[in-house]
């Protein structure tokens, strides 16, 4: 095997795919034949969540289409105007996540999206860099197509291996998203392995994130903490340097991966973006 072949294999096992095994949570159908997700840490707020399954334009090997498992949460308070895209890190599911997303809803006044990838909880095929691509497009356009939310009223919010699928989308959707948000990002696969790298060939890397800020429109906003021990912070700063349109970044003393969305500071720099963005709007 080659340098260039064992660098990318290096990288590839590096950013390896964790999804929880078993699935955190079962997805069944109710007496009404609504699909619904029950049992691990799913609360009692999944009543008001509607749990949908979406097609990507990935293929199996049979020819049959790749489904992913999605959940949607309205804002309880009334009609939101915003809805965010939530693409998760590494090793949660859905049934891990729903709360959260129940819980940014409530204390940010949106609607939330939150989906599991391809080999995540209930979603078919396998974890990998295209299919993680697919995803979120199959997510964006069950949006923009199915809800009927004006693009400009979308938020992409990508976490850890998320804000990979979340900087490919947010590149390519131009003037047609309302924001972005990177939670604990990587600037690349390259830069996760060996964060002092400083030039490195697009065509051999994963998730080229510190290019693909450079096209993208929306305000950008970059969240990290300074003690990070997955994802060195370095990758956080590259991509806040890098955006086209940044917003304030959020660097968080003391904070690692694990636990930046415990800082009293997150919720705070959250509902402060989007009041700019809904203001700027008006």
């Amino acid at each position: 095997m080659g340098l260039w072949s064992a660098m990318i294999e290096r990288v590839a096992s590096l950013l390896a795919y964790f999804p929880p095994k078993p699935p955190s949570y079962r997805l069944e159908r109710d007496t009404g034949n609504r699909l619904v997700c029950r049992g691990g840490f799913i609360t009692t707020e999944m009543e008001r969540c509607r749990v949908v399954e979406l097609d990507t334009p990935r293929r199996r090997g049979g020819g049959g289409g790749e489904k992913i498992v999605a959940i949607h949460v309205p804002y309880s308070g009334g009609k939101a105007r915003m809805t965010l895209l939530h693409s998760h890190g590494n090793a949660v599911d859905l049934g891990i996540m729903q709360s959260m997303y129940c819980h940014l809803s409530e204390t940010l006044g949106v609607n939330v999206l939150g989906y599991d990838y391809s080999g995540y909880g209930w979603s078919t095929g396998k974890p990998s860099i295209r299919n993680t691509l697919a995803d979120v497009r199959a997510c964006y356009n069950y949006l923009v197509d199915e809800l009927k939310v004006r693009p400009q009223d979308v938020v992409l919010y990508g976490q850890s291996v998320g804000s990979g699928p979340t900087c490919e989308l947010a590149a390519k959707l131009g003037d047609d998203l309302g924001g972005v948000i990177l939670h604990s990002p990587l600037a690349s696969g390259v830069r996760v392995l060996k964060p002092s790298v400083e030039k490195w060939p697009v065509w051999c890397d994963i998730y080229p994130n510190h290019e693909h800020v450079k096209k993208i429109r929306a305000p950008t906003l970059v969240m990290h903490g300074t003690a990070d021990e997955v994802i060195h912070i370095s990758n956080a700063y590259l991509l806040h340097s890098s955006c086209l349109n940044p917003v304030a970044p959020l660097w968080m003393e003391g904070y690692n991966h694990q636990n930046l969305e415990f800082a009293p500071e997150y919720l705070e720099r959250l509902q402060l973006y989007f009041h700019d963005l809904t203001r700027d709007r008006r």
